[in-house]
């Protein structure tokens, strides 16, 4: 009965993680763009993301996600320089 219950446990959580959107990861042909890209996602994931689901950035538009980042600056506990990051991640537009 464990095992069955262990199964299902674990098609449960494969399920959510399959059907949940992805965020997607920067690409950028500039390198220091594409670092500071990948900072602010990993600081989105780390700060935001443990303590609630995360957004995906193109949920909201740059003056939104501003208003929300400085709501949410004191309670994630981040810097004012790791909000800029965040906020070039979650507002980058990549050039086609």
């Amino acid at each position: 009965m464990n095992k069955l219950k262990t199964t299902l446990a674990g098609l449960a959580v494969l399920l959510i993680i399959c059907c949940t959107p992805q965020l997607y990861i920067p690409m950028s042909t500039d390198q220091a763009q594409q670092e500071i890209l990948l900072k602010g996602r990993k600081l989105y994931v780390g700060h935001c993301g443990s303590c609630h689901n995360l957004h995906l950035p193109k949920e909201r538009d740059k003056e939104a996600w501003f208003r929300q980042l400085n709501v949410m600056q004191e309670k994630a506990k981040i810097t004012d320089q790791e909000k800029e990051l965040i906020f070039q991640y979650l507002t980058y537009q990549p050039k086609l």
